[in-house]
């Protein structure tokens, strides 16, 4: 099976994913913030225990940060496996689904955050594979839940339904038309948020931004999906009209912007992060636009590469630390090795 982000999805020319995150915690302790390490680690235990007795992660692996070093860690984190947040925990551990489109971390930001991922926009996908985590976690350890307020969170943000739903969006277009500060500022009207992905805040590495919903409290998690997914699709039609109007004016400059790209992909024997994300965030919206077609008999996923190339995962492929340069030279080589023909 592959993994969610080695594959397309529907409207996967914008779209590289969606994901659901839960966000609960367990009666008789206190918030994750709040808990000692000696506290942490006895309810980190504790719900590993119960938790792994579930049927309905028989088949998931499981992690500990007691017995991962840091690059372990942040590889996890570059294939959104766990968040930023529990990277910084001393002590943390979860489950892992054998395609990673679910995991389940244990003392977050909340004593348990599941979160699922689906393949381009398939939000319907990601609620049903967290919500049927979430039925079988309920089942087995009991929840702070109020009946006025909903599910209780560290985070009054998150109180309610506690749930956050995102799309992954890949906007060149919207970016190089510097859009993307106008948009981030329309979205929160409607209870958005818009951020980039990798990078700095001026332009996210590869042109991919996160959207997703701050509002959790008095609206269900459909409400939340539905306003989430309408402001989608509006993003996603800009997008595509730039791109369209990009292509019509300027088709020969939209090619040799690709097959530039491609060229120094192919050949470069030194990648920094920046400049190989720019450049695979090119050959994609060529792809996406069918400027350029590979040879692969299976549709190429772009994304799984721009995953590869993150620091950790190219320092445990090579098993050891590594210089910057050397960085940059093993980066360009696992470039070279995982790009199909383009023509």
């Amino acid at each position: 099976m592959l993994r969610w982000f080695e594959e397309n999805g529907r409207e996967s020319d914008v779209v590289i994913s969606s994901r659901v995150r839960l966000a609960r915690n367990i009666r008789d302790y206190n918030f994750s913030l709040k808990l000692t390490d000696d506290d942490a680690r006895k309810m980190v235990n504790d719900l590993t225990a119960e938790i792994g007795k579930l049927e309905a992660v028989k088949d998931y692996s499981s992690y500990d940060f007691a017995r991962l070093d840091d690059y372990q860690k942040m590889a996890m984190k570059e294939c959104h496996v766990i968040s930023d947040f529990l990277l910084g925990q001393k002590v943390a551990a979860g489950f892992v689904s054998k395609e990673e489109d679910v995991s389940i971390m244990l003392n977050e930001e909340d004593h348990i955050r599941i979160q699922a991922y689906a393949s381009g926009m398939n939000m319907e996908k990601a609620f049903e594979l967290a919500d049927k985590t979430d039925d079988a976690i309920e089942q087995a350890v009991s929840y702070a839940y109020d009946e006025k307020y909903g599910y209780l969170t560290t985070c009054p943000s998150n109180v309610g339904t506690g749930m956050r739903a995102s799309y992954m969006l890949h906007l060149p277009a919207l970016s190089s038309n510097n859009r993307i500060s106008g948009l981030a500022a329309e979205v929160g009207r409607f209870g958005l948020v818009m951020r980039g992905v990798y990078g700095d805040s001026s332009r996210s590495y590869g042109d991919i931004y996160q959207l997703s919903n701050q509002i959790t409290l008095g609206i269900s998690e459909k409400e939340i999906i539905d306003n989430l997914s309408h402001i989608a699709n509006q993003i996603i039609s800009q997008e595509r009209a730039l791109r369209r109007q990009y292509v019509i004016n300027r088709k020969l400059s939209a090619l040799d912007a690709v097959y530039r790209s491609y060229g120094v992909l192919r050949y470069a024997r030194k990648m920094s992060l920046k400049d190989a994300m720019l450049l695979l965030s090119q050959v994609r919206l060529g792809l996406a636009q069918g400027l350029v077609m590979t040879d692969s008999e299976t549709e190429f996923c772009v994304y799984q590469l721009m995953i590869g190339i993150q620091t950790a995962n190219l320092a445990l492929m090579n098993e050891n630390e590594l210089s910057e340069e050397e960085l940059e030279e093993y980066r360009a080589k696992f470039i070279r090795d995982n790009l199909p023909v383009i023509r």
